[in-house]
């Protein structure tokens, strides 16, 4: 018998011009993926999420209700948070980007461990095709940390 590995399965990647409570910001990290690259796409996707909750401000009316509604609104999206997610051995990728994301001062780094299911399939030895072979369900333990602003 050989058991064959199909990937996981996740979420499309979401738009960084939506709301997190639509489609949550979620980067899956792979081993491969390169750490320079990882942490300027999370701080786009959190300059994104300030953006949103600071909204437009118009000058054509009085500046300081609109102020005090941009300072709320701030502390209303820091709820946001951008959910980086790695499993097997790219936990120790998830680590390293959430150890450099504690050092910065403007923002709060979550870590949460959990398991994910994997699928595998089992075939037979001369038997290439998957379908006529049998599938089971493997655990597979997972990373995910969250990183808000302050």
């Amino acid at each position: 018998q050989k058991i064959c590995k199909r990937p996981l399965l996740h979420a499309p990647i979401a738009s960084p011009y939506t709301t997190s409570s639509i489609s949550p910001k979620t980067l899956y990290i792979s081993p491969s993926t390169p750490f320079a690259s990882t942490i300027k796409r999370v701080r786009t996707l959190l300059s994104h999420i300030e953006s949103r909750a600071s909204g437009p401000i118009s000058f054509s009316s009085k500046l300081g209700p609109q102020i005090t509604a941009g300072i709320k609104a701030r502390r209303d999206g820091s709820k946001e948070e951008v959910i980086l997610k790695g499993t097997g051995r790219a936990i120790e990728k998830v680590l390293g980007i959430a150890v450099y994301w504690q050092g910065q001062a403007d923002v709060v780094v979550r870590v949460r461990t959990g398991s994910v299911g994997a699928v595998d399939d089992v075939v037979e030895n001369g038997n290439d095709e998957v379908e006529t072979g049998e599938s089971r369900v493997r655990r597979t333990s997972c990373l995910e940390v969250g990183i808000s602003l302050r």
